[in-house]
Order: structure tokens, then C-alpha cells, then sequence
């Protein structure tokens, strides 16, 4: 009897995709979708956004709300956060974890109003998270899938506030960071948050899939004459790693907590209960044997996700991710240790083909951009 040969998984292409293609974009899958690698070459974008500013199209990104009466509550307990601090128009980095404590993704709220929230979600864990929510909701709150209806183009550097504002044509100085606005670019409505994933100032604008077009390319046009290029998934990860943020699937996943990634900041012991408070308040406790960590290469060699990293010897941990690092002139990484070695000035050995590899752990981030407020 002949075999079916098993589908093949659904990629999703953004509604930019031909303006990607236009501009000679190289294309990667991630997430479930096919996004644009580079354009002109990875070390090329990245400068661009640490010196003027970068476009990216992050419309892999989910979109979701949250409204009603009882919005706030639903979202205390499934968010590590305290949401109930939150003001109109403020957002929160916040962890979702389950039972035991693991990571079931990370996300930004934003507070739109007071029974309304934002929340962006990682590409592959949406349906994931979109079905927890649904199942987690409290009554008196309604979940709307905005996935299809919704994209983001986030625009990133040192000059991203002067080409948003020409944009829009808001003076956008007195919007800090972490908060939101809803505004129009291009003359097209969209919510102006000052987020981003590159460590620089920089701003997402999510906005109607079919504004999206009109906004790219009008974003392009006025960005290029600043030195705008638009850039792909290769520079956002070499900018997010030196900027120190971890990245879902790589560095946190359910098996990691808010205190092992670092960001114990998120958890908000003082709130009602949440899911999976009992197993951190317990590990905050006891606490941790392991820790994920920055470091830096002392010899030659780039670390690359799953090489075993030594001390003494002794494999104590991994790497999760790792690159050259174009700011910095270094290379570095991200990657889980015992706590032993877990403190800024450690000597380990990264094995890279078999061969073990000084690295000193380094305080992160490895970049600071101090335009943020």
C-alpha cells in the first residue's frame, strides 16, 4: 500500500512581501513564516541601525487584545507582570509561564485603556498562546485574534524618532519608552509604541495589513536620504544578541524560568495569584543552579547554539546563541551555566569543533545605548 506523504507545514508570507522582493531581499524561514534574511548584507543593516536607522518588517509578530470588564484580572493570572500598575498607554515585558514555573512565551502588553490591552506575541508560539489565553480567560473578558488583520513595521536607530515624527508629523519627544500612542504614519491610523528589539531607540508601528504598503514604502522614501535600509531577521538577531535579549526558542523556552533567564524583574510576588507563582516563589527560595549568561570569546572561534560549554573540564552547561559581534568587534554569546560560573569575570571553555575555546562571562548587555528614557 503506497505512503501519504505528510503535508507540508503552512508558511505564511507578509503582505510586504512583494516590496521584499523588489528590494532583493534573501529569504528565511521562521516561525512559520517566510521573512527577509538580508537585503544587502547582514553587517550592512546592522550598522545601519546602531548610526542612523533600520526598517524591518516584524509582521511575523502576533497580535492579540484583550478587552471587557474583566480584562485586567484574566491577564494577572496568566502574566508574570503586574498589569494592575499599568497606565493608559504604558507597556510591560512580560514572561506567561505554566504550573512549574517554564516560559510558555514572552510578549509586550501594552494598556491601550482600562479595559483594553494589546498583547504582541512571538511568530511560533501564537497558536500556542492564542489557545492558553482563550482557555485561561476569565469571564467578563473577550480575546480578539488580530493576527490576520494586524502587522507591524518597526523602524529602529538613532534617527527613528526624527523619521517617525516626519512620518506622522507628532512631535513624538515626550513619548518614553516602553509606551504607546495611537497616531497616523503616512496618513495611515496606526498605534506608535517606542519598543523595539535592537537595543537602540526606535519605535513599532502596528497598523491594518492593508496600510501596511502605503507605510513601508513612504517610510523607505523619507528614511533613505537619513541612511535608512531596510533590514532583515539576520541583523535583528546580531542586534538583539549584543543588546542582551534573549530570544524564544533559543535562550528561553518552557523549561526555563524568569530567574534563570535573568529577567526575575517580571515577576510580581506582591500581586494576587498568577500561574506558576508556587514554583517561583519556591526556586526564588531555594535558589538556582543554573543561570543563562553573556560571555565573550578570548580566542578565535564563533559559538554557535548547542555547543557544550566546560569548566574545569566538566561540561556545565550550553550555548543557546552566539555570533560576531559588529559593534563590538568580538564574538559572543548567550548560554546557560551552573551557577558556579555564572558570575561576570568566570573563565570557561566553549567547544567549538571539538575544540575547547577560552571565554570570559561578561555583565550584560554587551551593548549599551543610553538614548532611551
Amino acid at each position: 500500500m503506497a505512503t501519504v506523504a505528510p503535508a507540508a507545514p503552512l508558511v505564511h508570507r507578509s503582505v510586504l512581501h512583494a516590496a521584499h522582493q523588489a528590494l532583493g531581499a534573501r529569504f528565511s524561514q521562521f516561525g512559520g513564516w517566510e521573512m527577509p534574511l538580508s537585503y544587502t548584507s547582514i553587517l550592512k543593516e546592522h550598522q545601519a541601525v546602531r548610526t542612523a536607522c533600520g526598517m524591518f518588517d516584524v509582521s511575523h509578530l502576533g497580535q492579540v487584545e484583550v478587552t471587557g470588564p474583566s480584562a485586567t484580572a484574566s491577564l494577572q493570572r496568566v502574566m508574570t507582570q503586574d498589569v494592575a500598575k499599568l497606565a493608559d498607554g504604558q507597556a510591560a515585558y512580560t514572561p506567561m509561564c505554566h504550573e512549574q514555573g517554564g516560559i510558555l512565551d514572552e510578549m509586550i502588553v501594552y494598556r491601550l485603556a482600562r479595559d483594553r490591552y494589546r498583547l504582541v506575541i512571538n511568530a511560533g508560539n501564537a497558536d500556542r498562546d492564542v489557545a492558553w489565553l482563550r482557555e485561561q480567560q476569565a469571564g467578563g473578558a473577550q480575546l480578539h485574534d488580530l493576527r490576520t488583520s494586524l502587522g507591524v513595521v518597526a523602524i529602529q536607530g538613532p534617527k527613528a524618532a526624527a523619521l517617525v515624527e516626519s512620518l506622522g508629523g507628532t512631535p513624538l519627544a515626550d513619548l518614553r519608552y516602553y509606551h504607546c500612542r495611537p497616531g497616523t504614519i503616512a496618513g495611515r491610523p496606526a498605534l506608535i509604541a517606542r519598543t523595539g528589539y535592537t537595543g537602540e531607540d526606535g519605535f513599532e508601528l502596528m497598523a491594518a495589513t492593508g496600510d501596511l504598503a502605503a507605510i513601508w514604502e513612504a517610510a523607505h522614501a523619507a528614511g533613505r536620504p537619513m541612511g535608512l535600509l531596510p533590514a532583515g531577521l539576520g541583523a535583528r538577531d546580531t542586534l538583539r544578541l549584543e543588546a542582551g535579549m534573549p530570544l524564544y526558542g533559543h535562550d528561553i523556552d518552557e523549561t526555563t524560568t524568569p530567574f534563570e533567564v535573568g529577567i526575575g524583574r517580571t515577576v510580581a510576588f506582591s500581586k494576587p495569584d498568577f500561574i506558576g507563582r508556587a514554583a517561583l516563589w519556591r526556586q526564588s527560595q531555594e535558589g538556582l543552579r543554573r543561570r543563562l549568561v553573556g560571555f565573550v570569546m578570548d580566542e578565535p572561534g564563533v559559538p554557535r547554539q548547542g555547543y557544550p560549554i566546560q569548566r574545569r573540564d566538566a561540561t556545565i552547561g550550553q550555548v543557546t546563541s552566539g555570533t560576531h559581534a559588529p559593534t563590538l568587534g568580538r564574538n559572543i554569546g548567550l548560554g546557560y551555566v551552573t551557577i558556579e560560573a555564572s558570575e561576570p569575570g568566570a573563565t570557561v571553555m566553549v567547544v567549538i569543533h571539538q575544540r575547547p575555546t577560552r571565554a570570559t562571562v561578561v555583565q550584560l548587555p554587551f551593548y549599551h545605548h543610553h538614548g532611551k528614557s
